[in-house]
């Protein structure tokens, strides 16, 4: 004969909905557009790309860090709610608590993460050239004249010379660009490869 206390813990295991239907962990896939990518969940090592995890639910927030060498680290936010099949279950306290003790009554917003993993040097290498135009677009246009001088002459004096130093080019080339344009407009869009 099956006593009583056997037969409440059944039935209070029966009717957690939250439980059986969620579980106490749910499953999040992650993947990037970098293979093998480390995964670290709440600071602890969980995966590498393409890869499901398995994340305990809680009330909490959870923060998704991924990382590889020659990338910068990206991070995702996943976040806690209660679940559809514990909200139901308020109706009945006991199922209700039995969810709250096994945590299953939480949800995570997103069943999956995708990552955009980006080389921090591209960035710098694009930003720096991004420097070096606006530098060259800006000495064309103030010192025109000299320039069209210096290059009419076929000179590398320090106006050519200089031009030559911001946009990394030899200074025939400058001078043959300087000739080309025709204003000082023309020849900042010139020197930078805008056309």
């Amino acid at each position: 004969m099956i006593n009583k206390k056997t037969a409440l813990i059944s039935i209070l295991a029966l009717t957690a909905c939250g439980t059986i239907f969620n579980g106490t962990s749910q499953d999040v896939s992650f993947d990037s557009n970098v293979k093998g990518v480390t995964i670290y969940i709440n600071g602890v090592k969980a995966c590498k790309t393409p890869c499901v995890y398995p994340i305990d639910r809680s009330s909490s927030t959870v923060v998704a860090v991924a990382k590889k060498d020659g990338y910068e680290d990206q991070q995702q936010v996943l976040k806690s709610s209660l679940s559809t099949a514990s909200i139901l279950n308020l109706t009945f306290w006991p199922s209700w608590l039995t969810d709250v003790a096994t945590g299953g009554m939480w949800q995570y917003s997103r069943e999956g993460v995708y990552i955009d993993m980006e080389k921090p040097a591209t960035k710098h290498a694009e930003l720096q050239k991004i420097k070096q135009d606006v530098a060259a677009r800006r000495f064309a246009l103030y010192n025109y004249g000299e320039l069209k001088i210096e290059a009419a002459k076929q000179q590398n004096g320090e106006y050519v010379t200089a031009l030559s130093a911001l946009t990394q080019q030899d200074p025939q080339k400058v001078r043959s660009i300087i000739n080309q344009s025709g204003n000082e407009v023309h020849l900042a869009h010139l020197i930078t490869g805008i056309e």
